[in-house]
């Protein structure tokens, strides 16, 4: 049986950690993570093993951290909101999360600073990053067959379910009666073909693999919600970017080259990937990737921070957007 957490019990889980995590560390401090011999400075990045991170790999091979005076190194959690108390902490000096896991995280008092864009859903329903799934024969057809039905989500009350329930708002259809079972990515496909859930949403590079197995996309939950709009950001402790505001300004202006170049290059990107990620070889060229900003105007933020308020994941939003980004002057 799958536990479902929540949106109390979740994020309480998550702000008591970090506030023991922050305990033990002296309450944050100064948590740079230090210099190499060839004067470089050291950091650590959290992120998730999805195909939004490859432009990570693809900044150390091409020497755009090294440019910037950073030696980068990545570390993998099953889910964003996973990554916040490790940032908060210092055990990564910066980490990827979604807006959603953000936006939770800073109303619950965490003292958490976006610092750069990491990736936005592109561009039509045929090449989201991310889809829901249902097996071929479960009789779901259209968006309107989910209802009543149970979708696995690799965190609850999270992005997931903001996508999913937005889409279907945006589709004229209604999702009161969804339920939901938290999984990771990897254990979703065995979940869904034994009839665990009746749907997965997956990010690639689990999308595409479900795909050629003959499983049908009923909704494409990036571009049916926030179409091209940013959806999660590379963030720090408000402690470390105080103690350390010129390594917070070089992760910011090599993120900004590392996706440029992204963007630029995705045939490196899949090379990367299979490299460093271990995504099959045989499928990276029918893999869609997202979006990789290089700017952003704070209004997908605003977008994002009415929604979560709209589904029930914080009461109020933040009384000023500019406030949650770290300042590097």
């Amino acid at each position: 049986m799958f536990r479902q957490l929540s949106r109390v019990a979740q994020w309480g889980a998550v702000a008591s950690a970090t506030a023991l995590v922050l305990a033990a560390c002296g309450g944050g401090g100064d948590n740079s993570a230090g210099s190499t011999d060839g004067g470089l400075d050291k950091v650590s990045v959290g992120t998730i093993p999805a195909i939004l991170s490859a432009p990570l790999f693809v900044g150390i091979e091409e020497g755009i951290f090294e440019k910037h005076g950073l030696e980068v190194e990545v570390k993998f959690a099953d889910g964003g909101a996973a990554v916040i108390p490790s940032v908060l902490s210092g055990e990564n000096q910066f980490g990827y999360s979604n807006t959603v896991s953000q936006l939770a995280a800073i109303d619950q008092g965490l003292p958490l600073r976006l610092v750069q864009p990491a990736w936005a859903p592109c561009c039509t329903p045929d090449e989201d990053d991310h889809g829901v799934l249902v097996l071929p024969d479960s009789g779901i057809n259209e968006p309107k067959d989910l209802e009543g039905k149970n979708i696995a989500v690799n965190t609850l009350q999270n992005i997931g379910e903001v996508h999913i329930r937005r889409a279907m708002d945006n589709l004229g259809v209604n999702h009161d009666s969804l339920s939901w079972t938290q999984l990771p990515f990897s254990d979703m496909g065995e979940a869904l073909a034994r009839g665990d859930v009746d749907a997965i949403w997956v990010s690639e590079p689990h999308r595409t693999p479900g795909l050629k197995k003959g499983w049908k996309q009923i909704i494409a939950p990036g571009i049916e919600s926030f179409p091209d709009q940013v959806g999660g950001y590379y963030s720090t402790s408000q402690s470390y970017a105080e103690s350390n505001p010129e390594i917070v300004k070089k992760f910011q202006a090599a993120m900004k080259e590392v996706n440029a170049f992204s963007e630029e290059n995705p045939a490196r990107v899949g090379e990367v990937a299979v490299a460093e990620m271990r995504i099959d070889p045989a499928i990276i060229g029918e893999v869609n990737f997202p979006k990789f900003p290089t700017e952003d105007d704070g209004a997908a933020l605003r977008n994002y921070g009415a929604a979560v308020v709209e589904y029930g994941i914080i009461d109020s939003e933040p009384a000023d957007y500019d406030a949650l980004f770290a300042t590097t002057e």
